[in-house]
């Protein structure tokens, strides 16, 4: 079946579903018959400056660790152990590692070992299957200089997916950014193995790490309220922020990162959500949380500030905004992430806010009135999809923006350091 057809005897509920074929027929690289119990290669993530989260698909239920060290001769161990029970899961596994240094090399493997549950007294653990070894540096302020790719509204679209890792490879940067609408929607585990874990057989966040900015439609099926085992959230320190997992500051040599959850475009009230979400005191929560994450010393006197989030907050052209049956609107400064996170951009000095949600590329210089620039990623389907590439060093941070069918240039920014 081609990547760009539904699978027969699926109808889609709404046309512009066609667009967004989710991959059912397509096989995971890592299928059970392959006799492995991983479906996928080690994607790394959550990375701070004393440490990272693992984690990893799986063909049959499993247990498994992560074993880690300073060479390539490891020596150490983490599983995400509670409760006295070490792990045993259906379809991902994850290990968090602890204790590391700030703009430290590290070298980890996977191990993975099917497990079957017969009885009380009656249960196999097979011999583990080890992944190859590889490294990542953990977060801090002493890089002389860091790099970033984003790609973002991929929606399933394995061709798109495909093309923007293989410009990764060429580009090689520190670290990519998904921002948000990874899949269309989340019907099971089998489309987040096959879109997101493992969609074209290779390691493509073994060691480069994922930051992910989770949009509208990650929140879409069953599945996307199981998202964390995809994506671990990241740990609070701020006890008060503790339900909140998928924002965070970070510093990677003279760069701060922002990234921001922008929830659904909908009201929590409109009818089609019946009542699922609770979008609005998470993004107040959020922003309690972002005015003592800008206000932090290792984000407030970073060189570059930069933040992300998958809905704008910014509306390039207000006519082609699309009104609420309670008036708000969906993608102009009135929706209900802007009016959040909007001023305190404004007010502690963000110089670029990466976006996406539109499906076209679109960039809006900063103004008196709105002190920060806005870069928007096209996408979904290929001919639309772009490649965002920066690069921050002591004398400037310099963001590239090319359409990934053709590698044109969209254009290209400068921005100097804020002090």
């Amino acid at each position: 079946m081609a990547i760009d057809e539904l699978p027969e005897g699926i109808t889609p509920s709404n046309p512009r579903e066609l667009l967004y074929p989710t991959p059912e027929n397509q096989s995971v690289v890592f299928a059970p018959d392959s006799g492995k119990f991983a479906a996928s290669y080690p994607i790394l993530q959550n990375i701070t400056t004393d440490s990272a989260s693992i984690v990893w698909a799986l063909n049959t239920p499993s247990t498994g660790w992560v074993e880690w060290g300073t060479t390539p001769n490891l020596g150490k161990f983490a599983r995400n152990s509670e409760f006295g029970l070490n792990p045993y899961e259906q379809d991902f596994l994850a290990a968090r590692i602890t204790g590391l240094a700030p703009n430290t090399t590290y070298y980890y493997r996977t191990a993975t070992c099917a497990f079957s549950y017969r009885s009380a007294y009656d249960k196999t653990c097979e011999s583990a299957q080890y992944s190859d070894v590889y490294t990542f540096k953990t977060a801090g302020p002493n890089a002389d200089k860091v790099s970033f790719a984003v790609m973002n509204d991929t929606h399933n679209q394995i061709k798109t997916i495909e093309a923007a890792l293989d410009r990764f490879d060429e580009l090689n940067p520190d670290m990519l950014v998904w921002n948000g609408d990874l899949c269309h929607r989340y019907p099971s585990s089998y489309i987040v193995k096959t879109s997101i874990a493992n969609p074209c057989d290779r390691p493509y966040a073994a060691e480069r790490p994922v930051i992910l900015s989770r949009g509208n439609h990650d929140r879409w099926g069953p599945f996307a309220h199981k998202f964390t085992q995809i994506f671990t959230p990241w740990i609070q320190s701020n006890p008060r922020f503790r339900s909140l997992g998928y924002n965070v500051a970070l510093r990677f040599g003279p760069l701060a990162m922002i990234v921001l959850d922008t929830a659904d475009t909908k009201p929590d009230t409109a009818e089609s959500c019946q009542g699922i979400y609770s979008s609005t005191p998470y993004r107040e929560l959020q922003a309690a949380w972002l005015k003592e994450a800008l206000m932090q010393s290792e984000i407030a006197n970073a060189p570059y500030l930069v933040a992300f989030c998958h809905i704008p907050l910014f509306d390039h052209d207000p006519k082609d905004g699309k009104e609420h049956t309670n008036g708000e609107l969906k993608w102009t400064p009135y929706h209900n992430a802007a009016r959040h996170f909007g001023p305190l951009l404004d007010q502690y000095g963000v110089q670029l806010l990466i976006a996406a949600h539109r499906h076209k590329f679109a960039y809006s210089e900063a103004t008196p009135e709105r002190p920060w620039a806005q870069l928007l990623g096209g996408g979904p389907l290929l001919e639309n999809a772009t490649c965002i590439y920066a690069e921050a060093n002591a004398r400037e941070l310099v963001v590239t923006c090319e359409k990934l069918s053709d590698r044109s240039t969209l254009g290209a920014w400068s921005f100097k350091p804020r002090f």
